[in-house]
């Protein structure tokens, strides 16, 4: 006589099966050796401006902050997408770039862990610096933090915002760069912090600070195609003066934003052909073990809260918040 099938049994072991093949990538990162070297921002640009033609593509990503867990696996599900780009060999990929805080708070380990991601990428990375990355640390890895370069028909400039703003003296030098890159088909910006807000509901407030304002106006000005940055972990694309300004902070680290609003993992991935760019955004779950023990939780959270905000049930919110500042017109208020 056959024996039942105990389903119960068969779906608990397909659970602890799946969990722990999830788990494998990270264990092999740990005991991986760090790479012997690592190309630096400089010499990763040279080899780029050896580059010829006008139809390529290039990704974006950012803020994945490594040297914890959870965000290293996260990233490493990425990296297995991002090498699986080029696998029908339509468009060239020539390289990704680093929007920002490559590393969980700045520690020498940290960017020995940040080494060996680069090193499982398959194309050269270039790299701009977040607020959570050590400065003196960050040029002794990768290099310079503020620079130029030209990719086939593309100019790029990358800014160092991570303290939250540009100086007077950045303001004349991305001028200066942007003048010149009116020679080129087209202008890539990328920084770490956004020029605006891209989650209103946050404490990051940005749209109303003197220096974005600037820095949009400039964008504009100049005729940026798009203009990348983090800091934010989300994906959000608005357009300012006709320039796509691109938050893409979805590169590995825990994301505390709800789904439907960006928040997400993820990377972008650009395309340029001839004088005509456009981006696509490439949506990574994340490894089924961090969805068991973060994300599910993370998002039920805010499925509980938005099913219980009617207000009718222990009081209404009905508080009136005081303006800001008084004694300012409209303008002034909005750049205090």
């Amino acid at each position: 006589m056959l024996q039942r099938i105990n389903y119960k049994k068969v779906i608990v072991w397909t659970f602890v099966v799946m969990f722990l093949y999830s788990f494998l990538p990270i264990v092999r990162f740990w005991i991986t050796p760090r790479p012997e070297k690592t190309e630096k921002n400089s010499e990763v640009i040279k080899e780029l401006g050896k580059n010829e033609g006008s139809y390529f593509s290039f990704i974006v990503f950012g803020d994945n902050h490594s040297g914890l867990i959870f965000n290293d696996a996260a990233t490493l599900k990425e990296i297995w997408h991002m090498n699986r780009e080029d696998r029908f060999r339509k468009i060239p990929i020539d390289f990704a770039m680093n929007v920002g805080d490559v590393t969980l708070n700045g520690a020498r380990r940290h960017f020995k862990d940040y080494e060996k991601i680069l090193d499982l990428i398959k194309y050269p990375v270039v790299s701009a610096i977040g607020n959570h990355d050590d400065r003196e640390l960050f040029q002794e890895f990768l290099g310079e933090k503020e620079f130029t370069f030209v990719n086939r028909n593309s100019f790029f400039i990358v800014l160092d915002n991570e303290e939250g703003n540009l100086s007077e003296e950045q303001f004349s030098w991305f001028e200066e760069k942007l003048v010149e890159g009116q020679e080129y088909d087209h202008i890539f910006v990328t920084m770490h912090k956004p020029p605006y807000d891209p989650y209103q509901q946050e404490w990051y407030n940005m749209d109303n600070s003197p220096w974005a304002y600037r820095f949009r106006k400039l964008c504009g000005q100049y005729k940026v195609d798009m203009a990348f940055s983090g800091h934010k972990h989300m994906f959000k694309a608005e357009t300012f003066d006709g320039v796509e300004h691109i938050v893409t902070g979805g590169g590995g680290m825990l994301i505390e934003i709800p789904e439907k609003d960006g928040g997400f993992l993820h990377y972008v991935r650009v395309m340029v052909n001839n004088d005509y760019v456009t981006y696509e955004v490439r949506k990574i779950s994340p490894p089924f073990w961090e969805y068991v023990t973060y994300y599910f939780w993370k998002e039920a959270v805010y499925w509980i809260r938005n099913f219980y905000g009617t207000g009718y049930v222990v009081g209404t919110n009905k508080k009136i918040e005081p303006l800001r500042v008084s004694g300012l017109n409209d303008r002034e208020y909005w750049t205090q």
